[in-house]
């Protein structure tokens, strides 16, 4: 069960730019695949300690091709928390960067391919496995945490297929890499380019630096993705600087973009005919789940838009009830063949089946406004109590970003929200403000000065109190 199996009819085009700006065709690329296939034993479990390199990309698409279950996890994991999970788990192969390598016993080097080593378990343990199980990949925000959600060939199959589609991927396109390959949504992005024929430029370098701008314009990048992170950093730059020629368009997900950045976004874009297409997806939904149609951003602002191809989008009450108004808050619930199987907290769990039956509820609170787009208020578990108010903590960031500053929110104790900003300087504004647009006494909040937001490897806000940094 081969996702990429069109490479042939796509020989000469480039597949992949590696760091050094060297060229891979579809050829060559089936080729080095093919050397690295015949090192692995077919369908059993195995971990890809990925970066976004070409030694990680052969590694998937090996892992693939011998219909192996991979698991992604990202380099930067920490070293203690990756011998964690490989003792509950006990991948036969462990795909591990050599400046990560650790010394694991049970297991021996089988293959180095050039800054990677391949490393076999010499005892070999039988792991059942389901049938259609592909992929094991985290959630955002589970780091620390053996949880993994379990996705299947059709899964990848269906969303492939569906975000070609609607942003009309093929093989004259170029992604450049800016979210880790373990990340359910850069992950997509080397999907859907592969799946068509298109180019990846691989990139680990960030969008503060000279060379990620110079070498999206040396290799005629056409497209990447970002997170709200992204795009606070594109509102600070001075796109004037840049060549943007060969760039068509933005993506964005991972979290709610804000009115504000949005706005200012759209005006740098038009400048150079850049255009900025909002997503909104789930590592449940192998990635996403909605679309905004670039043309309808600006009319549209805050909007996640509509299902995606193949997908269907409802709200339910709290108590399981299809809400059928507009403009009434509930819970967003998914439906399509891009839903995962559902979650693996242990090696036991690799054999279950299909656990969703393609139907995801979300968590988020949203709802459908009248021209039948659908806007995100917030998540379930970001609704407190405070002294007897309902409070959305995601509505207070967003109110307090109306005055320009960045916030995290939490839930203190003693019926208290725990609001932390970078400037000091900004406190005695931000009270005034929160006095006259929520109704809680003072008391309610405490503001606290912090060093940085911490962010965790998919570059959102960790609401983790145990890292924050005052």
């Amino acid at each position: 069960m081969n996702l990429f199996n069109n490479f042939s009819k796509h020989k000469n085009n480039t597949a992949l730019i590696n760091e050094n700006n060297e060229i891979i065709n579809y050829k060559s690329l089936d080729s080095l695949i093919e050397n690295f296939t015949i090192n692995i034993k077919k369908r059993c479990l195995v971990f890809l300690i990925c970066n976004n390199s070409l030694e990680a990309i052969i590694g998937y698409l090996g892992f693939i091709k011998a219909n192996c279950v991979t698991t992604l996890i990202d380099e930067k994991t920490d070293e203690k928390f990756l011998l964690n999970i490989i003792s509950k788990y006990t991948p036969n192969y462990i795909f591990i960067s050599n400046s990560k390598k650790i010394l694991l016993e049970g297991y021996s080097t089988e293959y180095v391919f050039y800054n990677y080593s391949l490393l076999k378990r010499t005892k070999e343990i039988k792991i059942k496995l389901y049938d259609d199980l592909m992929l094991l990949i985290s959630t955002s925000g589970s780091t620390g945490s053996t949880k993994f959600v379990r996705q299947s060939y059709s899964n990848l199959k269906s969303n492939t297929k569906s975000i070609s589609k609607y942003l009309k991927i093929s093989e004259v396109d170029n992604a450049i890499t800016t979210l880790p390959m373990s990340y359910v949504y850069g992950l997509s992005v080397i999907n859907t380019h592969l799946k068509n024929g298109g180019s990846i430029t691989l990139n680990n370098s960030s969008l503060i630096q000279k060379n990620f701008w110079d070498k999206m314009h040396k290799n005629k990048v056409t497209n990447f993705a970002g997170v709200p992170y992204t795009y606070e950093i594109i509102e600070k730059l001075d796109l004037k600087k840049f060549d943007l020629k060969y760039l068509k368009y933005t993506t964005q997900a991972g979290g709610k973009l804000s009115i504000k950045t949005t706005k200012n976004i759209i005006n740098k874009y038009k400048k150079s005919d850049i255009k900025l297409i909002i997503m909104y997806g789930a590592s449940e939904a192998t990635a996403r789940m909605t679309y905004l149609p670039w043309n309808d951003v600006e009319t549209n602002l805050g909007s996640i838009g509509k299902p995606i191809p193949g997908g269907s989008l409802w709200l339910e009450d709290e108590f399981g009830k299809k809400i059928n108004s507009k403009n009434t808050n509930g819970e967003i619930v998914y439906k399509g063949k891009n839903v995962s199987l559902g979650y693996a907290a242990n090696i036991q769990d690799l054999n279950k089946g299909n656990n969703n039956n393609s139907i995801l509820r979300t968590g988020d609170i949203g709802y459908k406004s009248k021209s039948g787009y659908y806007y995100l208020v917030g998540r379930k578990d970001r609704f407190i109590k405070i002294h007897g108010l309902r409070v959305n903590l995601s509505e207070v960031e967003e109110i307090i970003s109306n005055i320009k500053i960045k916030s995290m929110c939490l839930k203190g104790n003693s019926n208290k929200i725990l609001i932390y900003i970078k400037e000091a300087n900004k406190i005695v504004i931000l009270k005034k403000l929160l006095l006259q647009t929520l109704s809680l006494h003072p008391s309610s909040f405490i503001i606290e000065i912090i060093k940085d937001f911490p962010l965790n490897k998919n570059y959102k806000i960790s609401y983790n109190k145990l890292e924050i940094n005052k």
